[in-house]
């Protein structure tokens, strides 16, 4: 946990027109420890209390309003409390466990669904699973809302909708590709460069690109990817504008970075071997330059 997650008290609102099972829900969700529970008593209530309350997620009762609460949420979802609150968590407690109800709950764009009676343990598992693994949001003209595809279907051979689907099921994420993709060409960009390393300048852009790359691939959590980045920046950094750089060693980084951008990450065992060769190669040329010298 960072320090900034330490400091941060999570903001619940509860939509709920009846008093008991207001309390109820509080009194379970302090057990999550630094929490802070508001209210509302209806879909309208709520919608204006989101803007300065600013909640991390909403709770809402599907029997609000005398059945209204896939109205509220819809509500939510279309922008009503402002564009920046549509893409908040909600979870929807019922006392009826209808495939109907449910898959109504699930159409108007709920993250989790708990019936009721439920226990603490209940609700507090599903808190927790919309703030450990909030699923991709989806906009379209029939729907909006957190992706409905709540598990992988790792068997399914029927038609794929999504402008992303593959049908590889090693691939990565599209928005990982995408950053695969900038890494790629960031390190394209600087071996064209290396044919130009004729000043101080040249060699200070070098610098700053490596440390771009490194900033992306930090970003990307993708150790590997974040290993041979560092590398590549210590070493161009630690060289300095005013000594020789060698231009092998920064080839053998950026040749690696290629490849690991390119390497989907269910190849763990590929792009660790990658990695290792990267460490020997850079080892091996600058013993060879040293030696040279």
């Amino acid at each position: 946990m960072t320090g900034d997650d330490a400091e941060h008290i999570f903001k619940i609102l509860v939509v709920e027109d009846r008093v008991f099972q207001r309390r109820l829900i509080t009194e379970t969700l302090r057990a999550l420890g630094r929490v802070i529970v508001d209210h509302a008593d209806c879909g309208d209530h709520a919608l204006q209390a989101i803007g300065h309350l600013l909640p991390d997620m909403v709770i809402t009762d599907w029997d609000l309003d005398g059945g209204q609460g896939l109205a509220f949420v819809k509500r939510l979802r279309g922008g009503e409390a402002g564009e920046m609150f549509r893409r908040l968590p909600v979870i929807m407690a019922a006392g009826r466990g209808k495939v109907s109800v449910i898959e109504g709950a699930r159409n108007a764009g709920v993250d989790e669904f708990v019936l009721r009676p439920f226990s603490t343990e209940a609700l507090l598992r599903r808190v927790r699973e919309v703030q450990a693994r909030r699923r991709d949001f989806i906009e379209s003209m029939r729907y909006v809302g957190p992706c409905r595809r709540r598990r992988r279907q790792g068997g399914y051979e029927g038609p794929r909708r999504r402008l992303f689907d593959t049908r590889d099921k090693e691939a990565d994420a599209p928005d990982l590709q995408i950053r695969k993709g900038l890494a790629s060409t960031y390190a394209e960009r600087m071996t064209a460069a290396l044919a130009s390393l004729d000043s101080p300048e040249s060699v200070r852009n070098l610098c700053l690109m490596s440390g771009q790359l490194a900033t992306l691939a930090q970003d990307m959590k993708d150790h590997l990817l974040m290993s041979a980045t560092s590398s590549l920046f210590n070493y161009v950094k630690g060289v300095g504008a005013e000594a020789a750089l060698n231009t092998e060693v920064v080839r053998a980084h950026l040749e690696a970075i290629t490849q690991l951008a390119s390497l989907p990450n269910s190849q763990a065992e590929l792009r660790r071997t990658v990695t290792q060769q990267l460490s020997v190669m850079v080892t091996k040329k600058l013993r060879q330059a040293g030696e040279a010298a």
